[in-house]
């Protein structure tokens, strides 16, 4: 992993990533800050006044504090757990540092026991800090734009993919790229994985992805700007989702400009593709399809050799056999 770029706690959106930290770690941490700043009252006016740089619009109360140092708060009869938001830990970081931020904001990752977005959500645990900008993290945004989306407000980002091999994937490739979440094992029987809403927040936050829905999405051009292993990886993730492998690949959706997008990557990874089409269906617009020549497989099957000798999941999946069949079928005509 050493070539590749490291992304810390910090570079999650601050202030929809909510951060669980070990009980000693934590009740330490908050300790020295109040001794430092003289008192919980001085510490909270200090929070209070950061949270404008945030554009948050109200003043967080003693209870708010209390419960981020006990981890906890009695509610409603109930002992309810109690999460740190990110901006608080960042910004508390330099009340401490003494030109030591990098420092202080360094063990608290490495005291995190999970990390999750607000309110009930779904938290991801053993995490996986820091974590790397690697083909394998780009190929889920590929798969996004494909049977995925991003999910918003009350809608929960997931993915769906009926075929089994092709859904364990994707679900081993969050828990490479991330850690370990929850999942409904129902859901996923009938080839729905929903996404813990932090890892989409991640996504959306870190890439500046923009709508994923069918017809809105494309690919921005620092994806696009990445380097070839990253362009495959992506690639091969789009196709095990929308493509079909016959005597061409065929690559389809109902959206022109992600279809353009998609081509555009093809070409620039040197595969002879040929220009878009329109699909009809009973007379009637069905989708946007263009075609990876025959004459590229090889060349594609290579390239995604090399890639998934360092990343097992960046392959085709359940349509590998399929190019790899087609490849010999052509050597030996």
């Amino acid at each position: 992993m050493q070539k590749y770029k490291k992304i810390h706690i910090w570079e999650f959106p601050p202030t929809l990533t909510f951060v669980r930290l070990n009980n000693r770690f934590r009740l330490n941490f908050f300790n020295k800050l109040i001794r430092k700043v003289g008192s919980r009252q001085k510490l909270l006016n200090l929070i209070n006044k950061a949270s404008l740089k945030y554009d948050i619009k109200r003043n967080h109360s003693p209870l708010n504090l209390y419960s981020w140092i006990k981890g906890q708060k009695f509610d409603r009869g109930k002992n309810r757990t109690i999460n740190i938001p990110l901006w608080v830990l960042i910004e508390s970081s330099k009340i401490l540092s003494n030109n030591k931020y990098k420092e202080i904001i360094h063990r608290i990752e490495k005291n995190i026991e999970y990390y999750t977005s607000w309110g009930n959500a779904n938290p991801v645990k053993k995490t996986k800090l820091p974590l790397y900008l690697t083909p394998e993290m780009v190929s889920v945004i590929f798969h996004f734009l494909g049977d995925g989306h991003l999910g918003k407000k009350r809608v929960t980002a997931s993915y769906r993919q009926m075929n089994k091999q092709g859904l364990n994937n994707f679900l081993q490739k969050l828990k490479n790229i991330f850690g370990d979440f929850n999942y409904s094992k129902s859901e996923f029987k009938d080839g729905r994985l929903n996404i813990p809403k932090i890892i989409a927040d991640f996504y959306k936050y870190y890439f500046k992805l923009p709508n994923t829905n069918t017809f809105e999405a494309f690919v921005p051009n620092n994806i696009k700007n990445l380097d070839k292993e990253f362009l495959i990886a992506g690639l091969a993730a789009f196709i095990v989702d929308e493509a079909h492998i016959k005597e061409v690949i065929t690559i389809y959706s109902k959206n022109k400009k992600l279809i353009t997008d998609i081509r555009d990557i093809a070409i620039k990874l040197n595969y002879l593709s040929f220009p878009i089409s329109k699909k009809y269906a009973y007379g009637k617009f069905d989708c946007y399809r263009f075609n990876i020549s025959s004459k590229s497989f090889k060349k594609f099957y290579l390239d995604l050799q090399k890639l998934s000798a360092k990343f097992s999941t960046c392959t085709l999946v359940q349509k590998q056999d399929r190019l790899i069949n087609r490849i010999q079928t052509i050597s030996s005509v």
